[in-house]
């Protein structure tokens, strides 16, 4: 138990601890990986927003560029002079742009120095003033290069302008190259970044002929090719929702950063909402860092474990080695015999063994001289006393242990040659193949068994001659009427001869009636040899018929005390046992009911009922019943109701010991209230059932 425990407990101790470094090994590594997370989060987010800043810069470069480039033209001026556009060929320099270049969509615009639209590339509206737009304002005011982000009537877009001079160097108005969103997003995209351009709300009414014509509440999507599920997500979800985002939110599997667009002077243009999966986030580097932190805990459990198993194993074996001094110190302070075998040779015993045979001295020593204790079993001619022999291919050993529910014997002689007599027991450890048997000395016990068996014997001997005191009584009781008849009729015959008065027909009557009489005396003789007679054969014998005989003996009885006796019956039961030790357990009944009316009741209220249906037997008196407290005791030996004169209370003990005991029947005793003749009586039913 001792070893159980304190593995019990360093086991335990390694699952706490286990527990402890696991589960914290867990919290680290998430509350870890949050922070990773949540750096590579806004790492990603400063990427995009540089990407994001990097692209427009570029795209307004390459606008200006295109701008300057177009603004060399000589015949700018003249074209413009005389409002023919056609010779510029723009429209050519834009598709070349579109098929050799990323630039799909741009466009290019004539402004003169009233701020008025005089050529609009993209579409045949002009004439229209664009002093409204405060870029434009300022390039016309200051005659200078200026670049742009502005919104204007069609979209948010990129500009860049450049002044128009005559010949003469007069000031005419300017040139001015747009470019879109639509670059910059795809651009993203190749990023895997889908994006959303998001012009501002307050810009609904300048927005007069929106270029994408796709809104979200109030506010104006200007890219095209806008994805258009994320379009529906962002109306779903509330738009306000989202430019409102600080820097960046993790939601639906994205992460989606904003990035808000300021023109030049600090006014809020648009908002472009960047959106990203997360799949395509390189998470590698917190995988590592969390591989890394189990392979570090799996080893230091491992190491742990490793060193709880020496620990449990030097101190499993240092206390095996005591519980082996203790278990054998266990053993010798039995004072039975324990000996510890395979059922063919010894393995290990108590030092009572070699107390019984001291001859030897140790385990070594008997095992040479004897090999097996079974050697030493006596055979007593009893099958409870087990020997050394083949019981259906089991050793005496597991013979005993596979039919424990019998109590086997065995006999051995001591050094003094005395017979010793042992009860044997035998259990198995589980682990091992082997068997305990322990040899338990109950000779005192037997010896005292065999007094109480001869005392026994002695006291039924008692009951036996008591029963045949009243026995004799009867027979007195049955011959005292023929023997006072012969009297009577021989004393006149005697007389009348003396006097030479005796007819020959009173002669011959007289005789006959003597005759009678002698019969009588010799049927009462021949009932009483047959009913007590010793024969001891088992035969079947009709318990109906037997049950009569035995009320038979009763007669005299029963006319002398005034017990009105009756028997019922239905089908009659064939019972095989010895005849007259079923008479004699009736008769043992009958008996004390007898004596229960006799002592208990008036003459005019004694009665017995005998009863056999259905298989089951009820003898039932009207003695007034057996006091409750007393009548489990009443089948008990020795237990009497009587008065010492009348017998030694066994009885109803052998009508017990013979129905139950030998027959396997059951009986009952209970007190019972019944009615005959319109009278209530009480007394005690005894019921014999042979089913």
């Amino acid at each position: 138990m001792e070893i159980k425990k304190n593995i019990f407990i360093m086991i335990l101790l390694f699952l706490i601890i286990a527990f402890f470094i696991t589960f914290g090994s867990y919290f680290y590594i998430l509350n870890k990986q949050t922070k990773l997370l949540d750096s590579l989060y806004f790492s990603t987010h400063e990427n995009i927003t540089k990407t994001t800043q990097n692209l427009i810069k570029d795209k307004q470069n390459a606008t200006l560029a295109i701008a300057l480039a177009l603004a060399k033209d000589d015949n700018l001026y003249e074209c413009m002079k005389n409002e023919n556009y056609e010779k510029l060929n723009y429209k050519n320099i834009i598709e070349e742009i579109k098929n050799y270049s990323k630039y799909k969509n741009v466009w290019i615009q004539i402004v003169d120095k009233n701020g008025n639209s005089v050529y609009r590339s993209w579409t045949d509206k002009k004439g229209d003033n664009l002093l409204f737009r405060k870029d434009l304002k300022n390039t016309l005011t200051n005659q200078n290069i200026s670049t742009s982000i502005s919104v204007a009537l069609f979209s948010i877009t990129l500009k860049a302008r450049t002044p128009i001079y005559d010949k003469e160097n007069n000031f005419q108005g300017a040139l001015e190259v747009i470019t879109h969103f639509n670059s910059i997003t795809n651009d993203l995209k190749e990023n895997n970044i889908d994006s959303l351009v998001i012009t501002d709300k307050k810009f609904k009414n300048t927005l007069k002929f929106p270029y994408t014509n796709i809104f979200i509440d109030d506010y104006y999507i200007a890219n095209e090719n806008a994805n258009v599920d994320l379009l529906n997500y962002v109306k779903n979800n509330k738009i306000d929702r989202y430019i409102n985002i600080p820097n960046y939110i993790i939601e639906n599997n994205y992460l989606i950063s904003n990035y808000i667009l300021y023109d030049k002077n600090g006014e809020k243009l648009a908002y472009i909402l960047n959106f990203i999966d997360l799949k395509n986030i390189d998470t590698q580097i917190i995988k590592s860092f969390k591989v890394q932190i189990i392979m570090i805990c799996v080893i230091a459990l491992i190491i742990l474990f490793f060193s709880f198993l020496i620990y449990l194993y030097s101190t499993y074996l240092k206390e095996l080695k005591q519980q082996e001094n203790k278990k054998q110190s266990i053993l010798d302070s039995q004072s039975s015999i324990i000996v510890i075998t395979n059922g063919t040779e010894i393995i290990d015993a108590n030092k009572q063994l070699f107390e019984f045979f001291t001859s030897v001295s140790n385990l070594t020593e008997f095992k040479n001289k004897y090999r097996c204790i079974c050697s030493k079993f006596l055979d007593l001619k009893d099958p409870i006393y087990i020997l050394e022999k083949d019981y259906d291919g089991k050793n005496w050993a597991q013979y005993v242990f596979e039919n424990k529910n019998k109590n086997f014997r065995v006999a051995m002689k001591n050094s003094l040659d005395e017979i010793r007599h042992f009860s044997l027991n035998a259990s198995k450890i589980k682990s091992e193949n082997y068997i305990i048997t322990t040899f338990t000395d109950i000779t005192k016990e037997i010896e005292e068994v065999e007094k109480d068996k001869e005392k026994d014997r002695l006291l039924y001997q008692q009951s036996k001659i008591a029963a045949i005191a009243d026995i004799l009584k009867n027979i007195a009781h049955q011959w005292r009427q023929p023997l006072s008849v012969i009297s009577t009729i021989t004393s006149g015959m005697k007389l009348k001869k003396e006097l030479d008065n005796l007819p020959n027909d009173e002669f011959y009557n007289s005789c006959e009636v003597i005759i009678d009489n002698t019969q009588k005396l010799s049927n009462t003789i021949e009932n009483f040899t047959n009913f007590f007679s010793k024969d001891e054969v088992v035969s079947n014998f009709s318990i109906i018929e037997t049950v009569k005989n035995t009320l038979a003996f009763f007669d005299s009885i029963f006319e002398k005390n005034n017990i009105k006796c009756s028997f019922n019956y239905d089908t009659d039961f064939i019972l095989t046992c010895n005849r007259n030790e079923f008479s004699e357990a009736i008769l043992n009944i009958l008996d004390n009911s007898v004596y229960a009316l006799i002592e208990n009741k008036k003459e005019e209220d004694r009665f017995i009922f005998i009863d056999f249906k259905d298989k089951v037997l009820q003898i039932k008196d009207s003695a007034n019943g057996i006091d409750e407290q007393i009548i489990a005791k009443i089948v008990e030996p020795y237990f009497t109701t009587k008065h010492q004169s009348f017998g030694v209370g066994l009885g109803l003990f052998v009508v017990h010991e013979f129905f139950v005991k030998n027959l396997g029947y059951k009986i009952d005793i209970k007190n019972v209230t019944f009615e005959h003749e319109n009278k209530k009586y009480s007394g005690t039913n005894f019921i014999i059932n042979f089913n």
